[in-house]
């Protein structure tokens, strides 16, 4: 259920302090919960650095594998 359809439901229910307290609750969760829109700059490096680790055993792995003879 999306915020927008919680108050499309509510729209013909009186406003009440504890409806008035959900929702400063909910705008509350909502700006210290959301996700980031960039990352940090520390956690883009460890990004980077996490895929370069992949590419070199990526490249390790294909190169055992051509260095071992075929087996029948």
């Amino acid at each position: 259920m999306t915020d927008e359809s919680c108050v499309d439901d509510r729209a013909d229910e009186p406003i009440t302090l504890h409806r008035i307290m959900q929702e400063m609750i909910g705008e509350g969760l909502r700006e210290r919960y959301k996700p980031p829109q960039k990352l940090s700059h520390e956690l883009l490096v460890l990004l980077m650095q996490l895929k370069e680790q992949e590419r070199r055993e990526a490249a390790a792995a294909k190169s055992r594998s051509a260095c071992q003879p075929a087996r029948s």
